[in-house]
């Protein structure tokens, strides 16, 4: 009688440590960020012109090591946020080349530090706020991705088109 409730002890805990262990798995994500549920909203003056648009998304980072600190200034690590800009002309988007310089028109910007320690993801939502006043196109639209400290570049993301006002 003793060996059958040893059995059955052993067989209870077993059963008990599989389901806890699959009730608590953490998430297993790529080194590379990854960027999803992208949005934009238009943001207006007070009599009713576009001025800024709002860009959000999500993002996951597998290794947990996305995002800039204060100290991070040098050059090409100053930057992990990059935003193509693109204007609607003659029907087809195209990035806009400023005056005197081969550069395209960029916003490119800086996600703050979201690095985790261990095995933990780094998992957080962005926003960021691009003003528009200047612009004199009536059909803009922006691409982005995010790079993290170990340079790995996430997935691009478009707004799609945006029609100003």
């Amino acid at each position: 009688m003793k060996r059958n409730t040893h059995r059955f002890l052993n067989v209870t805990f077993l059963v008990l440590a599989i389901v806890f262990a699959a009730c608590n798995k953490v998430p297993l994500y790529p080194d590379e960020p990854i960027l999803s549920d992208g949005s934009f909203e238009l943001l207006k003056n007070s009599i009713g012109q576009d001025t800024a648009v709002l860009i959000k998304f999500k993002f996951t980072d597998g290794d947990g090591d996305l995002g800039l600190t204060a100290a991070d200034t040098i050059p090409p690590y100053d930057k992990n946020l990059f935003v193509d800009y693109f204007q609607k002309v003659d029907g087809k988007f195209e990035k806009i080349v400023m005056p005197g310089t081969t550069d395209t028109l960029n916003f490119n910007s800086r996600i703050r530090d979201y690095t985790t320690t261990g095995a933990a993801a780094a998992q957080a939502e962005v926003a960021l706020n691009i003003n528009i006043s200047v612009v004199l196109a009536d059909t803009i639209q922006f691409e982005y991705f995010v790079r993290d400290k170990a340079r790995h570049v996430s997935n691009k993301l478009s707004t799609g088109p945006i029609i100003l006002r």
